[in-house]
């Protein structure tokens, strides 16, 4: 049945990464980031290293030159990193490793890469084996689990030192990733929640979508949409939307549910059920096919949808994805309310593992990758916006139009952005898991949105509580 195959599609990563971790992140920034065809382990050599040589031209010096000594004895010193990402990531990141590789030809840079579920799943195996990346890619929901079981390196020394150099970083990006009063991970980027949507569609609509609507103003467009068009639309029913819900209410979703309250989850729940007995909302079996949260097979791709939810640091891989000219907008205000509840989040962190036995050279690399110009100009702000204010300043002039999108775009956000929730508790990637299963339940109609907030508050409660033990 397809419904078994989404709840198996959406929910593999998140649980399979509960064993070794002790606890459980939710998908942030990252849900999005999609499969990438060959991933695997490698040594960064050859691929991209035309334009790596090509960037070196021009950079912030002292960040191009950190690192420069390491293994000063002349010993090689090979460092992995692993991040998951689509293919777009993959090739830029292989590019900035090469780069780094050929300014400290004393470092050895290994890579591995893969989707976002398979990254989960290797991360949870490796942890389990002590055998961590000197670096790997962190999310917001999964951090605290990886710190609370002491998998993670505090890089607070690093800073301190100037090792890791923050005085060009916000000090609530710094603050977004500091936990017991450790710095646990650095930001590669900042994004914000986006829809993105069909320009063509829409044209040809005759309809027009403002910087940000309301959810009410949404149903009315999709609804003039499919009767214009026939295409479908797309509602998020995830935790990025749950979580901006409780926002709109003043509240943070975790410590609602921690307390057994239902108000912001019976709000969303109602919005999940209104858009999915709509005539013009995509099916549950079409999503089965089309998984959303993977970039590769997105519905907006094909047309399927004429909309799509995301983060904005995704918006470039979106599009090429598709072949197509996207629009973006502010995820739509809450009807009613009073909150603005867009913010600026990191899109994902660059961690050390607590294992690794070369944490200052690999502290040195996170300092070039965040800090050097010369690494961003290949990164392009694939990760979100450069979190360093003047390397952000420096590159969006030679960024392509696809990039200025999403440089003007969070500039936009951070004109209306309230402050980041904090990291989300243990616990959360299994209450993520938990609500794709009974947003899965409602649009199949299987429960009614009473039913559905009663049982999910309940479950979600005990495992929160769980957690903390």
């Amino acid at each position: 049945m397809k419904k078994k195959l989404w709840t198996a599609l959406a929910l593999t990563g998140m649980l399979a990464s509960l064993a070794a971790c002790g606890g459980n992140g939710q998908d942030g920034a990252g849900t999005d980031d999609g499969a990438d065809a060959g991933a695997g382990t490698n040594t960064v050599s050859d691929a991209g290293a035309d334009s790596g040589t090509d960037a070196a031209g021009a950079g912030t010096e002292a960040a191009s030159d950190a690192g420069s000594d390491a293994a000063g004895d002349g010993e090689k010193v090979t460092i992995s990193f692993a991040w998951w990402g689509n293919q777009t990531r993959n090739d830029l990141t292989k590019q900035a490793c090469d780069l780094y590789m050929e300014n400290n030809p004393n470092v050895e840079i290994q890579v591995e890469f893969t989707d976002w579920t398979g990254y989960w799943d290797k991360m949870s195996a490796m942890a389990a084996g002590g055998n961590l990346p000197d670096i790997m890619q962190q999310d917001y929901g999964y951090m605290v689990n990886y710190q609370s079981s002491g998998q993670l390196a505090n890089l607070s020394e690093f800073i301190d030192s100037g090792v890791i150099e923050t005085d060009k970083i916000n000090s609530t990006v710094i603050g977004s990733s500091t936990i017991d009063g450790g710095c646990y991970g650095i930001a590669s980027g900042v994004t914000a929640l986006m829809m993105d949507y069909d320009k063509e569609i829409v044209e040809q609509a005759g309809v027009t979508i403002p910087d940000q609507m309301t959810f009410d103003e949404l149903y009315e467009v999709s609804e003039e949409i499919y009767n214009k068009t026939g295409a479908k639309t797309y509602f998020d029913g995830g935790m990025n939307t749950l979580i901006y819900v409780a926002r709109s209410n003043g509240k943070v979703l975790y410590e609602e549910l921690a307390a057994g309250e239902t108000g912001s989850v019976q709000e969303h729940f109602t919005m999940v059920k209104k858009f999915a007995d709509a005539e013009f909302a995509i099916s549950p079996d079409l999503l089965a096919e089309k998984n959303p949260y993977v970039v590769e097979t997105k519905p907006i791709n094909d047309g399927t949808t004429w909309n799509d939810f995301s983060y904005c640091n995704q918006y470039i891989s979106i599009c090429n994805a598709s072949g197509k000219d996207l629009g973006i907008t502010m995820y739509p205000l809450v009807d009613g309310k009073d909150v603005q509840p867009m913010y600026l989040q990191p899109a994902a962190f660059l961690s050390i593992a607590e294992t690794s036995q070369h944490k200052e050279e690999a502290a040195k690399f996170i300092n070039w990758f965040v800090n050097s110009t010369e690494c961003n100009e290949i990164l392009m702000a694939e990760r979100g916006m450069p979190v360093n204010s003047e390397v952000s300043d420096a590159i969006k002039p030679l960024a392509e139009p696809v990039a200025q999108v999403v440089f003007d775009f969070v500039a936009d956000v951070g004109e209306v952005a309230t402050p980041v929730n904090p990291p989300t508790p243990a616990g959360s990637a299994e209450v993520d898991a938990l609500l794709l299963s009974y947003v899965e339940n409602l649009r199949y109609g299987d429960l009614t949105v009473d039913e559905a907030t009663q049982n999910f508050v309940s479950e979600a409660q005990k495992i929160l509580e769980e957690a903390a033990k």
